[in-house]
């Protein structure tokens, strides 16, 4: 009985010595606390959306244009001045320009509906009247006559020609003169009612180029599409004399000669109105950037370039 109880505490002390072996073998993890490991996935979860939600606003802002329709004698300054200063500025926004005559750039807006355009910058207050109040796609006080421009009476530097004024028009054997829809080309109409050339009346843009003629004695009329090109056609002497704004001079002033200058007694003032267009397909991205650029339209720098390009600045 003595060695069987013997024989049992043997085993039992070997057991035990086993188990104490097993536990140095396998020592326990370190516990962690589960809000901690919670913290740790909450803030990575976190760091990724935000990172997500940068790279979306990045993706909408690059993608945000403004379209914008300008008069052509607007272009030079834009091109070089006005759009690369804002593009810079706003490196998310991208200006994408129209040009033409007013009357075109209108016509333009009015097929589309407005879609597709968020300005319009005018060289006739005509225009954009009829955009706000015929066909109503003017954004609510959003119109700012922002210049005036003057019309001059040019020719090719190397052009001879015997008229040396407005008066002595009839002395030219051809004149480019823009079509009555255009801004320069209504204005030229006004001062040749001014001037007593053309009957007086309500609508002088409507005047064809062919009663021009016949009223300048037969002075052969070269219709031009917009002021630009009245501009070139005196540049490279197809015509002897061509009507064009002060600003457009600027463009061509190593090429041409001004024969004449209207300080506003034939014409009254010409002014150059802006506007928002109504863009039904625009987001609200493209509707704020069109609505800053008109304000940036307005800030010192824009208005110093405008007066570099021989434009006057109502403000």
């Amino acid at each position: 009985m003595r060695k069987k109880l013997l024989s049992l505490g043997l085993a039992a002390t070997m057991v035990l010595s086993l188990a104490a072996c097993g536990s140095k073998a396998e020592a326990p993890a370190p516990e962690v606390e589960e809000s901690e490991v919670e913290e740790v996935a909450s803030e990575e979860e976190e760091s990724e959306v935000e990172e997500e939600v940068e790279e979306a606003v990045e993706e909408d802002a690059a993608q945000t244009t403004v379209y914008i329709d300008i008069a052509a004698s607007l272009e030079a300054v834009f091109v070089d001045k006005i759009i690369p200063a804002y593009e810079e500025a706003n490196p998310n926004v991208k200006i994408e320009y129209n040009t033409g005559s007013s009357g075109k750039l209108l016509q333009g807006i009015e097929e589309a509906n407005g879609i597709g355009h968020d300005l319009f910058f005018s060289a006739g207050k005509k225009q954009v009247t009829t955009l706000d109040e015929t066909d109503g796609l003017v954004k609510a006080d959003s119109i700012v006559n922002l210049l005036s421009n003057q019309l001059c009476l040019v020719k090719g530097n190397d052009v001879e020609t015997a008229v040396t004024s407005w008066d002595n028009l009839s002395d030219a054997k051809t004149a480019a003169i823009c079509g009555g829809s255009v801004p320069v080309g209504k204005y030229t109409r006004i001062a040749m009612v001014s001037l007593g050339l053309l009957e007086e009346t309500d609508a002088p843009e409507e005047y064809t180029s062919q009663q021009i003629s016949e009223a300048l004695g037969g002075v052969e009329v070269d219709e031009a599409d917009d002021v630009e090109v009245a501009a070139s056609k005196a540049v490279e002497g197809s015509v002897e004399i061509a009507t064009i704004y002060y600003s457009d001079f600027f463009n061509h002033q190593n090429d041409l000669t001004i024969i004449a200058q209207d300080d506003g007694t034939l014409t009254g003032p010409i002014v150059y109105p802006v506007c928002l267009v109504e863009n039904s397909e625009a987001d609200e991205a493209e509707i704020a950037a069109a609505a800053d650029f008109l304000e940036f339209l307005q800030n010192d720098f824009c208005l110093a370039a405008y007066e570099e390009y021989c434009f006057i600045v109502n403000q």
